[in-house]
């Protein structure tokens, strides 16, 4: 296996170690609406094509950091997995991500093309998807909606939210007051200090960061801001000093109208409207709720109430869902501990079969190891 340095996106990548994977290989394509889009591809082996998204304002190559001594993505390869990272347009890499877009958008032309563009160069009749925050409900939907045809996927994991929008009580006092409704949906609101501007949306961020309560105390300003517009990133005693140096380019700016389109969602408890609730058929296929229990962004509830309600819909055959104690959100996959604590149970999970888990157990389970 060849090693390589991937030197073509600092500051985060291709600075401090080789990475132990096959490169990269960037591949653009359209989304349904025409908007850029693109997949990263590398290989371990046969055991399944995986397509993996990253959370809101995030490029999928944050799952290749090299500040780790080994990222989630040289361990699925190492695994044996075919490993397709996908940048839908919230990433920064892209130039969709500077205008408005809705969970819907993402659900209907994001989803869909990502995955036939998989199964095409593949050659392959499924794929698993590993789909971490507001990328996993913009998934769920696009099932849900009929969209996206379930007999392509062949498992899911739903990293740390669903169809459940929770929040912390301050996130959801915070956007059960409409302050959202103030900013103009072309805005982005920017986390990196260095490019704040003098617009709404970035001058909001800037007062919330300093009143909105946070369990740390940090020299890195993008992880207030971060608080302001998201809620706590990370679970600060599981990063290691230089990936939270890096927190800023990690997640690095955001349009505010897609937040506007969550707020929605958070406002309603769910993504779900009348109609898609007679369509919950459409969800069963193997799905793991992940969630960690230390999250201040989306808590355990979120991943629990969709669980529930999926279970009563299809019944447990298809879902299980785990409880990371000492764990946020996502340090998940860049946190000390998780490639011992969480990767190996998504692992499992991606290679399970479209039928479903073949012993399930009906009750969500909370992971002490």
């Amino acid at each position: 296996m060849n090693r390589f340095t991937v030197q073509s996106f600092p500051p985060f990548f291709g600075l401090r170690r080789e990475l132990t994977m096959p490169a990269l290989e960037r591949i653009d394509f359209p989304a349904g609406d025409g908007s850029a889009l693109c997949l990263h591809h590398t290989s371990g082996g046969d055991r399944g094509p995986v397509l993996m998204t990253p959370g809101t304002a995030m490029t999928a190559l944050t799952y290749c950091i090299d500040s780790v001594p080994q990222n989630i993505v040289e361990f699925l390869v190492a695994e044996g997995f075919d490993i397709w990272l996908f940048d839908w347009r919230t990433s920064p890499l892209l130039d969709a991500h500077l205008r408005p877009y809705t969970l819907d958008d993402v659900g209907r032309y994001d989803w869909p093309a990502a995955v036939d563009q998989v199964l095409q160069r593949t050659g392959k009749k499924q794929v698993s998807v590993l789909a971490h925050c507001l990328s996993a409900p913009c998934f769920l939907l696009s099932l849900v909606r009929g969209y996206l045809d379930t007999e392509k996927i062949r498992s899911f994991v739903a990293s740390q939210v669903a169809l459940h929008l929770r929040l912390t009580r301050a996130g959801t006092i915070k956007v059960k007051t409409h302050m959202d409704r103030l900013l103009p949906d072309e805005q982005l609101i920017h986390q990196k200090p260095a490019e704040i501007a003098g617009q709404l949306s970035d001058t909001a961020a800037a007062i919330l960061a300093r009143i909105m309560p946070r369990s740390f105390s940090c020299n890195n300003r993008a992880c207030y801001r971060h608080v302001a517009t998201f809620g706590e990133i990370i679970l600060h005693s599981r990063v290691n000093p230089t990936t939270h140096a890096m927190m800023g380019e990690l997640v690095p700016e955001c349009c505010s109208g897609f937040l506007k389109d969550v707020a929605v969602g958070v406002r309603r408890d769910t993504i779900l409207n009348r109609e898609d609730l007679r369509h919950l058929d459409r969800l069963r296929l193997p799905i793991l709720f992940i969630s960690g229990q230390e999250n201040r962004m989306f808590i355990p509830e979120s991943t629990a109430e969709t669980y529930r309600l999926l279970c009563n819909a299809n019944g447990t055959g298809f879902y299980r869902r785990t409880v990371y104690p000492g764990f946020g959100h996502l340090d998940c996959y860049i946190g000390t501990g998780a490639s011992r604590q969480i990767w190996p149970d998504l692992s499992q999970a991606l290679d399970t079969p479209h039928s479903g888990f073949a012993q399930q157990v009906p009750t969500a389970q909370v992971s002490a190891s």
